[in-house]
């Protein structure tokens, strides 16, 4: 009996594998490749540092918002990293970045909106 209990969990475990590879294969296949947008210009970080508002120019007009965390970033062309970027401190103004992001389109249950992907601080 305990043989028989164990030859049914390997089988459960081995369908859920099947069924879950399936899905993940569908999803990859049914997404649509997205083109990363690449933006410069001057940084104005909120005070938990989690958001900016990036600016053409460094007067601060004509700015567009962004949420920053959560995005890769590096400064100065120096190494990646995923951690909280300590290049743009929190209540900064005028720090210089170049960003990648990428427009989700909304779907059924979710709003669109414009997701940063990297950072990097040129300043």
């Amino acid at each position: 009996m305990h043989n028989r209990n164990n030859v049914l969990r390997i089988l459960a475990a081995f369908i859920i594998g099947i069924a879950v590879g399936a899905l993940a294969f569908w999803a990859v296949g049914h997404s649509r490749n997205a083109t990363v947008q690449i933006i410069e210009g001057y940084a104005w970080v909120n005070q938990d540092g989690t958001a900016i508002a990036l600016c053409p120019t460094e007067n601060g007009e004509e700015c567009e918002g962004y949420i920053i965390a959560g995005a890769m970033w590096r400064e100065n062309s120096g190494p990646w990293n995923d951690t909280f970027p300590t290049c743009l401190e929190p209540l900064t103004s005028n720090n210089k970045v170049r960003m990648g992001v990428v427009e989700v389109a909304p779907r059924e249950y979710t709003i669109g909106r414009t997701v940063v992907v990297w950072i990097e601080a040129l300043d």
